[in-house]
């Protein structure tokens, strides 16, 4: 199991900056905090996502036609999630638990941390991954993420970053992956054969308790997550943020003329909820669900 000090950001590409910046900063309220060019190809944004979650958020944009994020554009996952990033304390300690899985790691050379600036390790989508990127790196935070509350005009009012939801053909393997190599703990299990709902549901807890990790499996042939993972394969099928005050987010995304889809509400031991979803076309390639709960821990 890594050594996981904290998640440090959740990364997205996609193939132009401004409409990007705009909609995270305008939309869901996100703190711009650096914008940079790599000489590995590509420029770069960072955000702080408001809440108590304390992530950073980064959006890679290719910089000229032989950039590497052409490929993940222009494949069957791009554009949208890219990878998560993950500060551990050692990159050496990560390389062993990787080659006990039977897989080798990407990106990685023996001596990265001997100079004490730390290193960087990677899980390849194809190659361990399940379809998603993980990045591991040690040193110093890339993200100095610290608690802020959303005062913008017009935003979600972002709370909390709830989960990531991971597209597989078999949730208890893939749930395997993350609690043998990140630590993580199964919160719930969906009950039956989830035909009412197309899809089976198994969601972890980070170690850091910073987010959720939800595993979905499709129920049938004609399940939604069996088209995505048609359409895709396995990978990460979208993201959830916690709002806290559903009637300003439900206005924020009619101010900015963004249309929500299905809307559900429901009760919990007496306490109220609601959800809804963004498509991908309105955020940059990924699909964003919101929720609002009544009370903390009734929405799963």
């Amino acid at each position: 199991m890594f050594d996981i000090l904290e998640f440090d950001h959740i990364s997205m590409s996609v193939p132009a900056m401004g409409p990007q910046i705009e909609f995270l900063t305008k939309v869901l309220g996100f703190r711009l905090d650096s914008q940079g060019e790599s000489d590995e190809g590509y420029f770069s944004a960072g955000f702080s996502v408001p809440g108590r979650s304390a992530l950073g958020w980064e959006v890679l944009v290719p910089n000229g036609p032989d950039s590497y994020l052409h490929r993940f554009l222009n494949g069957a996952s791009g554009p949208g999630l890219h990878h998560v990033a993950l500060r551990v304390r050692s990159v050496g300690q990560v390389a062993e638990e990787i080659r006990a899985e039977g897989m080798e790691p990407w990106g990685y050379r023996e001596r990265d941390e001997e100079d004490g600036e730390g290193g960087v390790i990677y899980i390849h989508p194809r190659s361990g991954g399940h379809g998603f990127l993980f990045q591991m790196y040690s040193g110093d935070p890339w993200h100095e993420g610290h608690p802020f509350e959303d005062e913008g005009e017009h935003t979600l009012g972002i709370v909390a970053v709830n989960h990531l939801s991971h597209a597989h053909p078999d949730r208890d393997e893939l749930a395997g992956f993350y609690e043998r190599l990140f630590g993580m703990k199964t919160i719930y299990t969906s009950p039956g054969d989830g035909l009412d709902s197309g899809f089976k549901t198994r969601v972890l807890e980070a170690t850091t308790g910073q987010l959720l990790f939800e595993m979905i499996q499709p129920a049938g042939p004609t399940s939604f997550v069996q088209k995505f993972l048609d359409a895709r394969g396995p990978s990460m099928h979208h993201v959830t943020f916690e709002v806290g005050d559903w009637e300003r987010a439900v206005s924020a995304c009619a101010h900015h003329a963004i249309p929500i889809f299905g809307e559900r509400a429901g009760e919990t031991d007496g306490a109220a909820w609601k959800e809804a979803f963004i498509q991908p076309k309105h955020t940059g390639g990924m699909l964003v669900q919101f929720f609002w709960q009544e009370r903390p821990g009734i929405w799963i």
